[in-house]
């Protein structure tokens, strides 16, 4: 996923070199807004609002596209960096830069007037030119990792700190076997989250194969979960394993992004293990999400468990506060 940070006066026609221009732009900006992309809720939350409040005097696309990134949960709440609330797009860039010195963003898309403030801010794009920015043509569909937990951590971050459910699809995900040993460190990131997004676990019923496949009985399958459970139940977290019928592909989907896993979520000590990851398009992110519904395939399912923490043990511990950092020149 990317994550973008927007500037309220690509909202405003008056802030493009020609107000027509506006429509065209917000337009190419809507789909890969849904897709792509979370939007960063600059000052915990106070983006969202201020945008809300003016979009009486904003263009017409304005409430469509808030209302659209609040209801597909792409807009991630972001901690104040100053005191005082941004009240013009000038200072709405420099609060979007400061968050950026504390956690890296993809870009920040400006009106042509706000962008002129920030020349030198590669960062700070126009929306006008958007299409020639080398950041927005460096987006891709796939991303090439090294079949280690480190860059797993590093590609998912964003969809860990965003999505509100996690599907983890792979026919040998057995936590127990010494490729999955650190399978619990995907999940580790979620103890932070309050509430806790719900996190399955899809897996076949079988173990091995040829000759040497196996069906495990479900007593098994719940020891061969059973050190996860207790990492999961030590943070708070809580994940339910379902067992099916044989399958072969495996995914990431997630409420906010689906992505095609080739190699699984096992781990190697080869060095430069290389797997290309796929982000999948919304319908086939969707038809998967289906065809893992234990309610839409009971004949697939076996067998369902819960592991990790009870109902009553899924409380956050305190996460500590993002700093508040600002940029050289940058007030």
């Amino acid at each position: 996923l990317d994550e973008y940070a927007l500037v309220p006066d690509i909202f405003d026609p008056a802030a493009y070199t020609n107000g027509v221009l506006a429509d065209f732009c917000l337009q190419f900006l809507k789909e890969p807004l849904r897709n792509e992309a979370i939007v960063r809720d600059l000052h915990d939350g106070a983006w969202s609002q201020y945008c809300r409040d003016n979009a009486g005097h904003l263009h017409r696309l304005t409430k469509e596209i808030l209302r659209n990134l609040a209801k597909s949960n792409r807009l991630r709440r972001f901690p104040a960096q100053t005191g005082t609330t941004p009240a013009t797009a000038q200072e709405w860039c420099a609060e979007s830069l400061r968050g950026h010195a504390v956690s890296a963003l993809t870009g920040i898309v400006s009106a042509h007037t706000c962008k002129q403030c920030f020349a030198h801010q590669s960062e700070v794009t126009c929306i006008e030119k958007l299409t020639g920015t080398n950041w927005w043509q460096s987006r891709s569909t796939s991303v090439t990792v090294d079949r280690k937990t480190k860059v797993y951590l590093e590609v998912l971050e964003r969809v860990l700190q965003q999505a509100n459910s996690l599907m983890f699809i792979d026919p040998n995900l057995d936590p127990s076997c010494p490729n999955y040993r650190e399978f619990s460190q995907l999940l580790l990131p979620l103890s932070q989250r309050q509430p806790r997004p719900r996190v399955e676990i899809h897996r076949s019923l079988c173990r091995g194969d040829g000759r040497a496949r196996t069906l495990p009985l479900e007593t098994e399958w719940k020891a061969s979960f059973g050190v996860l459970g207790n990492v999961l139940r030590s943070k708070g977290l809580a994940a339910e394993v379902f067992l099916w019928e044989d399958f072969h592909d495996r995914f990431l989907i997630t409420d906010i992004v689906g992505v095609s896993v080739p190699g699984g979520f096992d781990v190697t000590r080869k060095e430069n293990d290389w797997s290309t990851w796929c982000r999948l398009g919304r319908r086939d992110r969707d038809n998967i999400q289906r065809l893992f519904d234990a309610g839409a395939n009971p004949k697939q399912l076996k067998w369902r468990f819960d592991i990790g923490a009870a109902r009553s043990e899924r409380v956050a511990p305190r996460s500590p506060e993002v700093a508040s950092v600002c940029p050289e020149g940058i007030s």
